[in-house]
């Protein structure tokens, strides 16, 4: 599978978050294959501020990277739960950080 084919299960891109700092767009960045020495993908995702609206938050960014099982995400995709992941990591306070997801 091609990493344009990988980047298309990623179902939040583009997707605004709301936190109490503001608004935050999601991007994927990249995925990294690490088949088939190893069953994971790294998904690194970047939430940009939306800096369309007028407020007086400054522009930001945030990394997340989020290591998932190739064949759960393969075969069964990220699972109902991942908006809910991903606010409760935005709603922390951490700019950058690495996740492991190799559960449903």
């Amino acid at each position: 599978m091609s990493e344009y084919d990988l980047r298309t299960l990623f179902p939040l891109k583009d997707v605004a978050f709301r936190t109490a700092s503001g608004e935050w767009l999601c991007r994927l960045a990249e995925v990294s294959d690490l088949r088939p020495q190893a069953d994971r993908l790294s998904w690194y995702v970047v939430f940009e501020r939306d800096t369309n609206n007028q407020n007086d938050h400054p522009s930001g960014v945030r990394k997340l990277e989020i290591v998932t099982s190739a064949k759960q995400v393969l075969e069964h995709g990220f699972g109902k739960n991942l908006q809910e992941r991903l606010q409760r990591w935005l709603d922390g306070d951490q700019d950058e950080a690495r996740v492991e997801w190799l559960r449903g």
